[in-house]
């Protein structure tokens, strides 16, 4: 089973799915279809009703669909995504100033933003390569970058300081 946290607007819906032909949305249960036209459209039938959907993803996140030529901004987060995003937003609430620091030891591949950028809870903001993959650092606040510690090409230890956001 997979389980989400499904935002339209600022409407959240709880989806499951069971198996290829079973979702629960919101508690209720759906018997569905879908089937692939092309990279982007689809058909989906759900509970014999036939929708065509066009969908555009943005992030990893945040997508764009179209359903019978209404479209819908919507951000799809699993369950945990969801709940370490809440306790994100009530940190940022709680303190003035964010520390973000290194959560493993790796290689900083990447500097995505600068002093002075304004950045939102979720923008990435650094590339850390650890075990042979990059990982994508996601800022834990909302405000401007006060400062950068973290050099690109350089090394970092867990818990390092990487950069501060005010």
């Amino acid at each position: 089973m997979s389980d989400y946290m499904v935002s339209i607007d600022d409407n959240k819906h709880s989806l499951k799915i069971f198996s290829n032909y079973k979702v629960e949305l919101n508690g209720k249960n759906f018997e569905v279809e879908l089937s692939q036209l092309s990279k982007y459209s689809y058909l989906l039938k759900v509970n014999n009703n036939v929708y065509q959907i066009t969908s555009e993803k943005l992030d990893s996140q945040n997508y764009t669909f179209t359903i019978d030529g209404s479209s819908y901004n919507t951000t799809v987060r699993t369950t945990l995504e969801e709940k370490a995003n809440k306790y994100l937003q009530n940190k940022a609430k709680e303190s003035g100033t964010e520390i973000v620091k290194s959560p493993m030891p790796g290689l900083i591949v990447k500097i995505l933003k600068q002093v002075g950028d304004n950045v939102e809870i979720g923008d990435p903001i650094i590339l850390l390569e650890a075990m042979k993959m990059e990982n994508e650092i996601r800022a834990s606040a909302s405000g401007i970058i006060k400062s950068i510690s973290a050099k690109e090409n350089s090394s970092v230890e867990k818990g390092e300081t990487l950069l501060e956001i005010g």
